[in-house]
């Protein structure tokens, strides 16, 4: 199933689902009058966090916390093929648990394999770390578990009386922040968001493979390296930067010095990759090398460990690079960089104020329906800016850029019918916002 569907199923079928479910939780409440006290001495807890690599990744101090609170207790992360690259990196979990989801017969089967294992091994608490599912919610409430955590805001009020510890989801703070919150629910003491040890996550093949595919570039290749990633997941395809700027990026910051650029991304994503190389003016060409495909994930990141700086859209690779001590310069537009993005002196964060941004999380539907102009108005020397004050260079040495002729006729925020006209782009004679 594609994203998109299983976004629409989770609505369409989740929402009376889990206002059925949320009366009996409520009668059963009211009948049973169970203890929800918490107890260091708990055997199981469960982990719900279906999508996103880099949201998980940012769950480590809670994570760490959990595992400092209840020291007995088998940690299991229960999640998708996606994410699961994560849960058997980190040292956290003892287990990990998959659900299918590329069909639906697939994952109606896994579900129900799933519940019924939570019957049988009756985990004490279960911890939603999804802030918008449906669907994780009716697994954490189908476990029976006596205590489940989660969040929940202005779109998520049907987790109201399914949940025994509830944490109001603050989309204007940082996300480590809220799961460090949700922890301090739990008697969880706040842990720092520290840097994850290699160790963590990388493995002695992954660094293999990352020295094997240097090896078959031209030589010194692996001494001045910057990689960038222009692509970004299906969970929002909007926040990705026109082709067209990152290679003029790519052509200034040539520029400025021997780099070489290492375009990432998965094997699906190289034929966006390999638009930003030809759109690369030719003498820089061989300076850049497409390694969609040709590395997996764990090599990929053993390869950013060499890099002296990641520019990327908001990804999980950005998050990756972070956890791993990569600088990092990050483009926003549909999201808000003050909730995801890096922390500290080592990273920069670059927008451009659109009306309409941000949309992530804050609509159902971004409303330019793919027309994203928060990324298409994004200048490409400001970008260039920031990768140059980390890389020390000085704003003087800059070369002047060609900006991409990118806006449209669309008036950021407006949602289009097709009944209606098209929408001037603001008012005549005038400029939108």
């Amino acid at each position: 199933m594609t994203f998109a569907a299983k976004r629409r199923l989770d609505y369409l079928l989740g929402e009376p689902l889990c206002g059925l479910l949320n009366a009996w939780v409520r009668l059963f409440g009211f009948l049973l009058r169970r203890d929800h006290h918490l107890s260091p001495n708990f055997r199981r807890l469960w982990v719900l966090k279906f999508v996103g690599l880099g949201s998980l990744l940012n769950a480590r101090p809670l994570l760490r916390a959990l595992r400092q609170t209840y020291p007995d207790a088998e940690l299991t992360l229960i999640t998708f093929p996606g994410t699961r690259f994560v849960g058997d990196r980190l040292p956290q979990f003892d287990r990990v648990v998959v659900a299918r989801d590329d069909t639906l017969g697939k994952l109606a089967w896994d579900c129900l394999r799933l519940v019924l294992r939570a019957w049988r091994e009756r985990p004490e608490l279960t911890v939603d770390l999804e802030v918008h599912s449906r669907f994780s919610t009716l697994v954490s409430v189908l476990t029976m578990a006596r205590n489940r955590a989660g969040f929940f805001h202005s779109t998520a009020m049907f987790r109201e009386g399914m949940y025994t510890h509830l944490m109001y989801f603050n989309r204007f703070q940082h996300v480590v922040d809220c799961y460090q919150q949700l922890g301090r629910a739990l008697g969880c003491a706040a842990t720092p968001a520290s840097l994850a040890t290699e160790t963590e996550l990388l493995r002695a093949e992954d660094y293999r493979e990352a020295e094997g595919y240097l090896a078959r570039l031209p030589a010194g290749d692996s001494i001045r390296l910057i990689a960038v990633n222009p692509n970004a997941s299906p969970l929002c395809p909007e926040r990705k930067w026109p082709a067209v700027s990152f290679s003029r990026f790519i052509d200034a910051l040539l520029q400025l010095g021997d780099w070489r650029v290492v375009l990432v991304g998965a094997p699906a994503e190289r034929a966006v990759n390999e638009a930003v190389l030809r759109g690369a003016e030719p003498p820089h060409r061989n300076r850049v090398h497409n390694a969609a495909g040709e590395l997996s994930l764990g090599g990929t990141l053993a390869l950013l460990t060499q890099a002296r700086l990641l520019v990327t859209t908001d990804s999980g690779l950005l998050h990756f690079a972070a956890a791993l001590g990569v600088d990092t310069v990050s483009l926003w537009g549909p999201g808000w960089p003050g909730s995801y993005a890096p922390k500290g002196d080592r990273h920069r964060a670059v927008r451009e104020a659109v009306y309409c941004s941000p949309c992530l999380y804050m609509a159902d539907e971004p409303p330019c329906a793919g027309d994203n102009q928060c990324m298409k108005r994004l200048p490409v020397a400001k970008v260039l800016a920031a990768a140059a004050e980390l890389l020390g260079i000085e704003v003087s040495r800059l070369p002047s850029v060609e900006e991409p002729s990118l806006r449209t006729g669309y008036l950021p925020g407006y949602v289009a019918r097709r009944s209606v006209p098209t929408r001037p782009a603001g008012p005549i004679g005038g400029q939108s916002r």
